[in-house]
């Protein structure tokens, strides 16, 4: 089974999720490919697609809110709201990157799809006489 591990590996991006399928192999997602491409996790899971738009919505709603209390209450007031929304939009990205990290941990056709639409690729080989020299 598949476990999400945290590394210091430089060849991901960095909005990578790192999964470790045995000790020595670690397979990366690209976070920021799944989310401005939703239709790849279409196939894997229209609820995945949905809870992402939604977040955004609630970071739009809250953007909108920043900039009307700007207008409408003190500057100051605007700070948190439109900090808020920011933080909100990374961790949407991110979560993109980890929804598709479980269904591929779930599910081997999910695994094999996002392998071939290539958002997943495998970032440490298992031994090291598969590297190039």
């Amino acid at each position: 089974m598949l476990q999400q591990v945290q590394t210091d590996e430089t060849s991901a991006p960095d909005a990578a999720v790192r999964i470790r399928a045995t000790a020595d192999q670690v397979w990366a997602l690209d976070a920021d490919y799944l989310y401005n491409r939703l239709d790849i996790l279409r196939p894997i899971g229209r609820h995945y697609v949905n809870r992402i738009k939604f977040l955004d919505l609630i970071s739009d709603v809250l953007l909108l809110a920043g900039v009307g209390a700007f207008f409408f209450i003190a500057w100051w007031s605007a700070i948190p709201l439109i900090c808020f929304a920011c933080l909100q939009r990374v961790a949407n990205r991110r979560l993109a990157g980890e929804l598709a990290g479980k269904a591929a941990q779930e599910s081997s056709d999910a695994f094999l799809y996002l392998y071939n639409s290539g958002a997943l690729w495998l970032e440490r080989p298992t031994s090291r006489t598969s590297r190039r020299a």
